[in-house]
Parts: C-alpha cells; sequence; structure tokens
C-alpha cells in the first residue's frame, strides 16, 4: 500500500510542476511594451490619443486622465508604453497603458 501512494504522490508531484512550468510565462518575448511616436487619430470631435509604432501600426491609448493629458501635450515625442492589455475597440487595437516612458530619438 505505502508503494501505491508513492506512486500516486510522484505523479500528482509530475502533474502540478509540469502545469506550473507550462502557465508561468518564462518563455514570454514580449514584455507587454511599445515603443513609437505619440499621435492623436481620427476627427474632431472624435479624436483618440495613440501611439504610431516604428512598423507604422497604430494603437490606441487608454490611461489615466493625467497621463492622457501629459502625452497629449507630447505629440510627436518618442515613448515606450508599457501596457496591461491588449484589446480590440470599434476595429482598434487599444493599449491599457500601465506607464509611458520618454526615450531620446528623433521627434516627428
Amino acid at each position: 500500500m505505502g508503494f501505491r501512494k508513492a506512486i500516486v504522490v510522484i505523479i500528482l508531484l509530475i502533474g502540478t510542476l509540469y502545469v506550473t512550468a507550462c502557465s508561468c510565462g518564462c518563455g514570454k518575448t514580449e514584455d507587454n511594451v511599445k515603443k513609437g511616436f505619440v499621435t492623436v487619430i481620427g476627427n474632431e470631435p472624435f479624436t483618440k490619443l495613440a501611439i504610431k509604432t516604428d512598423d507604422g501600426k497604430f494603437y490606441v491609448l487608454k490611461s489615466s486622465k493625467e497621463l492622457s493629458a501629459e502625452l497629449s501635450k507630447k505629440q510627436g515625442s518618442y515613448y515606450l508604453i508599457q501596457y496591461g492589455e491588449l484589446r480590440t475597440e470599434d476595429d482598434n487595437e487599444v493599449l491599457i497603458v500601465e506607464k509611458a516612458i520618454p526615450i531620446k530619438n528623433e521627434s516627428k
């Protein structure tokens, strides 16, 4: 009976390690960051704050009022945007911004 319990415990331990190793995100290559120029897209009165990445993609930025106000003043500046979530709304890719870090680069 002790041998059977040991086998069951070992199988459960291996299963737990396998599930943990697969879900830890250790092999993740993207750290939820995008780099690009801060811009505004759309037409008044329906403009949206966005970032244009080096590969030409636009991402709408959703952030706190304070951060949105700061980024609006910095249009054309190069930023690293750290985001918590990427979603699609109204056919636009939207980044839920956690942090925006200015990067020294050429201005557009």
